[in-house]
């Protein structure tokens, strides 16, 4: 697929990885739906890089709200009229709750906002998609999803979800639309602003390149997926090398 002129949207990203890959999806001449939660001003910076380059459409959404799910499509759908792309990475970047405290509510909160945000965003996709007959969905997982998810048991297993959603959901679109997922190492992105830098070089040694992934090697994840006809139920691990342990 050609993206120039193609209509994406990326869910969160008014920031990080998001922010980097609507800059990136711009830059090759695709229209960008920008997401944002609660990121007001985040997602105004983002809109402003993306208008550097290609036509940006900012919308606010809460994506555990179903009215704000069809608020993102109906405002997408009435700037652009149709939507090509769809990368579901709106999701929490950790556990607000430690696993052995969360409660039913906590873990319900988790996977609402991890899960079923895309999943319900990739079925209200859908219906546009099929108009013209064809389109994609990107996902972004982690290397959390993987066999293991170290300490972070409920977001390991909102990951590992991801991944299922992924292959099953491919089988059911295909083939006219294919769905894809990103699944990123260890990214320097805001949430490791508070972790001591002993626990950050012990995660960065468990890698076998022995350093972060960058939001652009990320980008460039999300962009050849979304170039490639011939890959569906496919996660992509870019991680430095950590899955290979």
């Amino acid at each position: 697929m050609e993206l120039k002129d193609k209509v994406v949207v990326i869910t969160g990203s008014s920031s990080g990885i998001g922010r980097a890959t609507a800059i990136r999806f711009a830059k090759e001449g695709a229209k960008l739906v920008i997401n944002y939660s609660i990121n007001k001003k985040g997602g105004e910076e983002t809109l402003s890089e993306v208008s550097k380059y290609s036509e940006g459409l900012l919308v606010q959404a809460n994506l555990t709200k179903p009215d704000d799910i069809e608020k993102l499509f109906a405002e997408t759908e009435r700037k652009f009229g149709t939507l090509d792309i769809l990368i579901n990475n709106a999701a929490s970047p950790s556990e607000k709750v430690p696993f052995n405290e969360a409660s039913q509510s906590d873990l319900l909160e988790l996977l609402n906002l991890n899960v079923v945000n895309a999943m319900l965003c990739s079925k209200r996709a859908v219906v546009i998609m099929n108009k013209k007959g064809l389109g994609k969905i990107i996902n972004t997982s982690s290397i959390k999803g993987w066999e293991h998810g170290g300490g972070s048991v409920g977001y390991a297993v909102t990951k590992a979800a991801i991944n299922s959603f992924t292959r099953t959901f491919a089988k059911q679109v295909a083939p006219k639309i294919l769905v894809n997922a990103v699944a990123p190492g260890y990214v320097r992105t805001r949430v490791y602003d508070n972790q001591p830098q002993e626990k950050i070089a012990k995660w960065l040694e468990g890698t076998y390149l022995k350093r972060w992934v960058t939001e652009d090697e990320i980008a460039d994840a999300f962009i050849f997926l979304a170039k490639n006809d011939a890959m569906t139920g496919q996660v992509i691990y870019v991680d430095a090398g950590f899955t290979l342990k």
